[in-house]
C-alpha cells in the first residue's frame, strides 16, 4: 500500500518554509551584510572595556609605587616663608577676670623673595620611574616690627619670651639643612608644632597643611627698626613643589633640570624659557603683588593655611613627564568603538570592490586584532613610552590585519591596499592623541570623510540582492 501522507520533495512542508524565508530575506544581501557588520563592530567595542580595566589596574599600580617613594622623599611640598608670630592674652570681659582669652598676632614680611635651584632625577620603583626632586632655596624677607605690634588686639598682652619667626613645609621627612638668620646673626631652629604658653597651656598655631619650625629672636621686642631674615632651606620631595606668597609682596625665581615642568598653583610665572628649543632645563620667575595675594598683612589669628591653599595663591611646578602613557592609552580607547568601525568598514568595501564574501568570523579575527592593538600599546607604553609604543604596536596589528586581508579576498592587491588605508587610519588615531584640543575637529571631520567615502562607492549596489523566486 503507497503512503500518500507526503508529497513530492519540493512540496514538503520544510521547504515550502524555506521557500516562503527566500523569498523574504535577500539572497546575498549588501544591506544585511553591512548592517551585520555595523553590529559586529559594536560588539568589538567590548574586548576594549576589558582592556580599559587593564589600563585603570596599572595607573593605580604606578600610583602606589609615586605614593610609596613620595612617602619617604617628602612627597608633594608646599612651603612656607618667614613670618613672624606673637603670642598674646586678654581678659575680654572686666566683670570676670578669670577668664582669659588667648591668641596669636601674626606679621607677614613687607617684602619678600625665593631663589630656588632644583635638581630632579627619576627613581626606579619596579617597572615605574618616579621624579624626585632635591631643591636648595634661599629665602629673604623684610619684616616692620611696628606691623606685629599693630596686629595685636587693642587690650591684649603680649608674650613676648614666646615671640617666633616661623616657616613650614608640608612635610617636614624632606627637610635636610636649614640655616636661618637675622640681620646676619645666626638663630637655633626648632620643631613648633605649637606655641608654649606660661601658665602650662598651649597656643594653637593657626596653620593647617603645613608642619612648622622656627626660633626666636631676642632683639625682636625692643626692635624698632625694619630687619632682615634669611632662611636658607634644603628640601627633597616628589612630583610638586610649591612656594605660597609669605610676604605681602613675594618674588620667586627658579631654576631646575627638568626639561618637562608643569606650571600649576594660584599664580603663572611670569617669565620662563620651558618651551624654547635648545634649552636644558628651564627658569622661571614669578611676582604676586600685595593686592593679588589678598590676606592682610598683619592681624590677629590669621590663618597661615592661606597662604599654601593648594592652587590658590601658591607658585608651583609639577615635576612630571608630559603625555601620561596610561592617559594617553585611555584617550585612545575613548575612541575604539569608531576606529573599530573604520576597519570593518573597510573590509566591507573590499567584499564590494572584490566581489567575494568575508566571514563574519573574520570580522571577528579583525576586531579581536584591533582589541589586542591597545593591550600591546599599554604594555609597551610602560617600558619605552608612548610615541614610541604606538609606532611598534601599530606597525604589528597594521601589518597583520592587511596580511590577512590579502588572504581573505585571496589578492596581494588589496593586501596593500587595507596596508595603504589602515596606516590612515592609525596615523588619524595618533593624531587624535597627540592633537587633544583638536581631537573633536579632526574625528569630526574623519568621520564624515569615511561615510561620504562609503556612500560614493556603494552609490550603484543593489543593497537588497537578487531574491529567489517564491
Amino acid at each position: 500500500m503507497t503512503d500518500t501522507s507526503q508529497g513530492p520533495p519540493g512540496n514538503s512542508p520544510t521547504s515550502s518554509i524555506t521557500s516562503a524565508v527566500g523569498a523574504l530575506v535577500p539572497h546575498r544581501s549588501a544591506g544585511l551584510k553591512l548592517l551585520l557588520v555595523c553590529g559586529l563592530a559594536l560588539l568589538m567595542a567590548i574586548p576594549a572595556l576589558f582592556v580599559f580595566g587593564v589600563v585603570q589596574d596599572r595607573s593605580s599600580g604606578a600610583s602606589h609605587a609615586l605614593n610609596e617613594v613620595s612617602q619617604k622623599v617628602g612627597g608633594q611640598q608646599s612651603v612656607l616663608g618667614p613670618v613672624l608670630a606673637l603670642p598674646y592674652s586678654r581678659t575680654p570681659n572686666p566683670q570676670k577676670p578669670d577668664v582669659v582669652v588667648h591668641g596669636v598676632a601674626i606679621a607677614y614680611a613687607e617684602e619678600g623673595s625665593v631663589t630656588a635651584d632644583v635638581s630632579v632625577e627619576e627613581r626606579e620603583r619596579g617597572i615605574y620611574l618616579v621624579p624626585v626632586f632635591n631643591a636648595e632655596m634661599d629665602f629673604e624677607a623684610r619684616f616692620d616690627p611696628a606691623a606685629l605690634r599693630g596686629a595685636l588686639p587693642p587690650d591684649a598682652s603680649p608674650v613676648w619670651s614666646d615671640a617666633r619667626i616661623y616657616f613650614g613645609v608640608s612635610d617636614n621627612r624632606g627637610i635636610g639643612a636649614t640655616h636661618l638668620r637675622v640681620n646676619g646673626a645666626s638663630v637655633p631652629v626648632e620643631p613648633a608644632p605649637y606655641l608654649h604658653r606660661h601658665d602650662g597651656g598651649y597656643h594653637p598655631v593657626p596653620a593647617s597643611g603645613v608642619s612648622l619650625a622656627g626660633g626666636d629672636w631676642a632683639g625682636l621686642q625692643t626692635a624698632e627698626a625694619p630687619f632682615d631674615v634669611d632662611l636658607a632651606l634644603s628640601l627633597t620631595g616628589a612630583q610638586r613643589l610649591a612656594v605660597g606668597p609669605f610676604a605681602k609682596t613675594t618674588t620667586m625665581s627658579m631654576t631646575s633640570d627638568w626639561e618637562s615642568p608643569s606650571f600649576t598653583g594660584g599664580i603663572l610665572p611670569g617669565a620662563h624659557n620651558a618651551s624654547e628649543e635648545g634649552v636644558e632645563g628651564f627658569t622661571a620667575s614669578w611676582s604676586v603683588p600685595y593686592l593679588a595675594r589678598n590676606i592682610p598683612g598683619a592681624g590677629p589669628m590669621l590663618n597661615l593655611s592661606d597662604v599654601t591653599a593648594w592652587d590658590q595663591r601658591d607658585m608651583a611646578v609639577r615635576f612630571m613627564r608630559e603625555g601620561n602613557p596610561y592617559q594617553s592609552v585611555q584617550r585612545a580607547l575613548k575612541y575604539a568603538a569608531m576606529f573599530v568601525g573604520f576597519v570593518f568598514l573597510a573590509y566591507f568595501l573590499f567584499e564590494i570592490a572584490s566581489g567575494l564574501r568575508a566571514h563574519p568570523a573574520q570580522y571577528v579575527l579583525v576586531g579581536l586584532a584591533q582589541a589586542i592593538f591597545y593591550l600591546l600599546l599599554l604594555a609597551l607604553s610602560e617600558r619605552i613610552g608612548f610615541d614610541g609604543a604606538f609606532f611598534l604596536a601599530a606597525t604589528m596589528t597594521v601589518g597583520l590585519t592587511a596580511a590577512y586581508a590579502a588572504s581573505v579576498f585571496r589578492s596581494m592587491a588589496y593586501g596593500l591596499r587595507a596596508l595603504g588605508v589602515l596606516s590612515g587610519i592609525y596615523g588619524l588615531i595618533f593624531i587624535l592623541m597627540r592633537a587633544e584640543d583638536h581631537a573633536l575637529l579632526a574625528g569630526a571631520f574623519a568621520s564624515f570623510a569615511a561615510i561620504a567615502l562609503t556612500m560614493w562607492m556603494t552609490r550603484h549596489i543593489d543593497w537588497y540582492g537578487e531574491r529567489s523566486a517564491a
